[in-house]
């Protein structure tokens, strides 16, 4: 491992244009920036105006910087794992996982992987997950567009509003007082209710919505099931596409084995394939798309390459193949010829043999008959067989012919 140490403040600005690898960060009480790279220094661009340092990875890289610095991470093409910066961190897109841990305020832009957030000292702002999410112990308002796999959230005392969750949400308390919780979910939503907790209930699903919480009623107005426990000084709105339910914290997991049944097994893992499939495809759409040019011009040229040797063998095969046919029909047809040859000569000694017993029968004389058909004119019949100018069939009328048939 290469290293490379930079004095700086304890709240510089640092930015990493690109990391064509996995890069880890590590906040620490030092007023400098560390470097580790694998590849040594060619895998290194780094610039520097005043307290902003600009940099390039191109390998894995570890960078270990003061805790108060802002980061903004442009594109990560790997995995990518942050733990103890309190200061702005921003991230435009992760083509890996994102494991963040103890980080300050947050915007990520997209995680083609899957992401997990464990403690975030301020709100935090993201667009999409195309994998699942884990997101736990968020202060401020967390804000989501988007998470294509299953979402788990707990202890988000800013509140939440997440537009949409591909597949199931489960959401923990502690729910805050005056905070709100809305969440868009494609599939289940299971929430985990305390029994002291004081919060008010807007649910619709198209599936059934189902509590188990002691002291909580749900009535239905207008397809929307609302409730109202304790002073219901928080609300959850929930949208489900399939069910939703209200468990105590002390039986959340036997009350959602028994409440789903055994007999939705079967319907639940087809989901859970299903939405598996269509979250490799958009991650193999993505990848595509981040493959550049010149990556894609030369295996378009491999695959052309391939296909060219593929056709020239096929064409070489179905030539052979072709010559095999043609001799093999050829020799058919001589022995053809050669049959229908036997058959009219056959033919003719026992036309002359019936012809002699009625001769012989009405005492007539024989007729002088006429000349057998010259060998040499059955030969050239036989020659025009094979080569290939007529068929064995026309070659037996021709013998025929020639010997008065």
């Amino acid at each position: 491992m290469w290293t490379q140490t930079v004095e700086t403040t304890l709240s510089p600005t640092i930015i990493v244009e690109e990391c064509l690898g996995d890069l880890s960060i590590q906040g620490t009480d030092e007023p400098r920036l560390t470097l580790s790279l694998r590849n040594g220094a060619d895998a290194l661009s780094l610039r520097r105006e005043g307290e902003t340092v600009s940099l390039t990875l191109r390998a894995d890289a570890h960078l270990t910087c003061p805790r108060a610095a802002r980061l903004t991470l442009s594109t990560v093409r790997g995995d990518l794992r942050v733990r103890g910066v309190s200061g702005p961190l921003t991230v435009g897109a992760v083509s890996g996982d994102g494991l963040l841990r103890r980080v300050g305020p947050l915007t990520v832009g997209e995680v083609y992987g899957d992401l997990s957030l464990q403690g975030a000292a301020g709100e935090v702002r993201i667009r999409e997950v195309f994998g699942d999410a884990r997101l736990q112990e968020v202060d401020g308002l967390l804000s989501v567009r988007a998470v294509r796999g299953d979402l788990r959230a707990a202890g988000l005392r800013g509140g939440a509003a997440v537009e949409s969750v591909g597949a199931d949400l489960r959401l923990h308390p502690p729910y805050i007082p005056g905070a709100e919780y809305r969440f868009g979910v494609g599939s289940t939503a299971r929430i985990v209710v305390p029994a002291d907790a004081s919060v008010r209930f807007a649910l619709r699903a198209g599936g059934r919505v189902r509590s188990t919480v002691p002291g909580l009623s749900l009535t239905e107005t207008k397809g929307i099931m609302t409730g109202t426990l304790g002073d219901g000084q928080t609300r959850i709105e929930i949208t489900a596409g399939s069910r939703i339910l209200l468990l105590p914290e002390a039986a959340e997991e036997a009350e959602w084995v028994a409440w789903t049944g055994a007999e939705d097994i079967g319907a639940f893992v087809e989901a859970r394939v299903a939405e598996a499939m269509a979250l490799l495809e958009a991650r193999l759409d993505e990848s595509l798309r981040r493959v550049d040019s010149e990556e894609i011009r030369r295996r378009v040229e491999k695959a052309a390459e391939r296909a060219r040797q593929a056709a020239e063998q096929y064409a070489r095969e179905a030539g052979e193949a072709a010559r095999r046919e043609a001799e093999r029909a050829r020799r058919e047809a001589l022995r053809e010829a050669e049959r229908a040859r036997r058959e009219a000569e056959r033919a003719r000694m026992q036309a002359e043999r019936a012809e002699r017993r009625w001769q012989r029968a009405s005492g007539r004389r024989p007729e002088p008959s006429r000349p057998a058909a010259a060998g040499e004119e059955i030969l050239r019949v036989l020659r025009l067989v094979e080569e290939g100018k007529i068929t064995p069939e026309q070659a037996a009328e021709l013998i025929a012919a020639l010997e008065g048939k």
